[in-house]
C-alpha cells in the first residue's frame, strides 16, 4: 500500500506516493508538505517505492518519476539522501523552468551583504568550497548544489535541511587552512565524503541574488574579469541546464544513486544536450533581463583563500 500527498518544491506542487513501510521517506518528505490544493494544472506525481534494484525512471513525457530501491529508507546513507535529492529537485526543475524558476547547479552564500552563487559553467570547479570560504565570515548559507531561482524576481533560495556535501579534499582544506571543527555528523561515512547540516555551524538565508561567480584555478595567475553578456549567458545556460541534464542523462552524474559511486572525474555535457533542454523548456524566459540584474564573473585563482578577497575588491 502507498500512502499520497502534495509537496511543494520552490512552489510547484507535486502530488507523491511512497511504500507505508518507508517511514524514513515519508518522514523527510514531510519538510516539504504542503496544504496548498488550489493548483488548478494535473500535479506532477513521484512514486517511491522499494525494489529489488535503486534506480530513478522518468516517463517519457517527464510527468511522472519512480524512484525504487531496497533500502532507500535509511537517510543516513548519503547516497540515499542526496539521490532521493537530487531526483526530486532536478523533476521539479524540469516543471519549474518553464515558469521562470531555475535550479542552479551552484552553491551560495553571503559576501558584503550581497548573495553570491558560485556555479557552474561547464569547466568551473570548487563551488561548495568557494560558498564555504565565504561563509566563514560572513555567517550566512543559502544552499549547497541545490539552489532555486526565480529569474523575474532574482529571489535565490534552498534548503537547509539538505546538507552541505563536503567531499574529502574539501574538508582537508577546511580543517588544515582554517582549523575548522567540524561537529560529529550524522550521516554514515562512506567514499563521498562528509556531510554537514549547515544549521549546525551557519544562518540560513534566501534573497535577491546579485552575484554569479565561475571559479577557474591557475598555477600562477589571480584575477576576477566580468564576464561579457555573450558568456554570462552561455555560462549560466550551463548553470541551469547542468542538473536536468544528469537526471536525463545519469551518466553525467559524478554522484551515482542507482550505483552508490561518487567520483572527482568532470563529466562532459554536450552542447546538443545542452541545446536539445533548452529548446523544450526554456524558450522565451527573460534571461538576458535577469542577466543585466545580475553581475557574472569569472574568477581564476592560485589557492582557494584566494577567492573571496578576488570577488570583494570586485563588488
Amino acid at each position: 500500500m502507498q500512502s499520497d500527498f502534495k509537496i511543494n518544491i520552490a512552489g510547484l506542487v507535486i502530488k507523491v506516493y511512497i511504500d507505508n513501510d518507508l517511514d524514513g521517506v515519508r518522514e523527510f518528505m514531510s519538510n516539504f508538505i504542503t496544504a496548498d490544493i488550489s493548483n488548478k494544472k494535473p500535479s506532477p506525481i513521484i512514486y517511491i517505492s522499494k525494489n529489488i534494484e535503486r534506480k530513478l525512471e522518468l516517463s517519457s513525457n517527464w510527468r511522472t518519476l519512480s524512484i525504487m530501491g531496497n533500502d532507500i529508507n535509511d537517510l543516513t546513507d548519503p547516497f540515499t539522501l542526496i539521490g532521493l535529492t537530487q531526483g526530486i529537485f532536478r523533476f521539479a526543475a524540469i516543471h519549474l523552468a518553464r515558469e521562470g524558476t531555475f535550479l542552479l547547479h551552484g552553491s551560495a552564500t553571503t559576501i558584503e551583504n550581497k548573495i553570491v552563487c558560485f556555479g557552474d559553467d561547464g569547466s568551473s570547479i570548487a563551488k561548495t568550497l568557494g560558498s564555504l570560504e565565504a561563509v566563514l565570515i560572513s555567517n550566512q548559507y543559502v544552499a549547497d548544489e541545490f539552489c532555486f531561482v526565480d529569474i523575474k524576481t532574482s529571489k535565490i533560495s534552498g534548503y537547509p535541511i539538505i546538507p552541505i556535501h563536503l567531499r574529502p579534499e574539501v574538508r582537508d582544506h577546511l580543517q588544515d587552512q582554517h582549523q575548522l571543527i567540524l561537529p560529529t555528523s550524522k550521516y554514515k561515512n562512506s567514499i563521498a565524503g562528509y556531510f554537514l547540516q549547515p544549521d549546525e555551524l551557519f544562518t540560513a538565508v534566501s534573497g535577491k541574488l546579485e552575484v554569479l561567480s565561475y571559479i577557474h584555478f591557475s598555477k600562477t595567475e589571480n584575477f576576477i574579469e566580468k564576464l561579457s553578456t555573450e558568456d554570462a549567458i552561455k555560462s549560466f545556460r550551463f548553470c541551469t541546464i547542468s542538473h536536468i541534464a544528469k537526471l536525463l542523462y545519469p551518466t553525467f552524474d559524478r554522484m551515482q544513486f542507482s550505483a552508490r559511486t561518487d567520483s572527482t572525474e568532470i563529466k562532459i555535457i554536450g552542447e546538443d544536450v545542452i541545446n536539445e533542454i533548452e529548446r523544450k523548456l526554456f524558450r522565451n524566459q527573460p534571461i538576458l533581463k535577469f542577466l543585466k540584474k545580475v553581475r557574472s564573473y569569472r574568477v581564476t585563482v592560485t589557492d582557494p583563500c584566494k577567492i573571496v578577497p578576488q570577488i570583494m575588491a570586485e563588488i
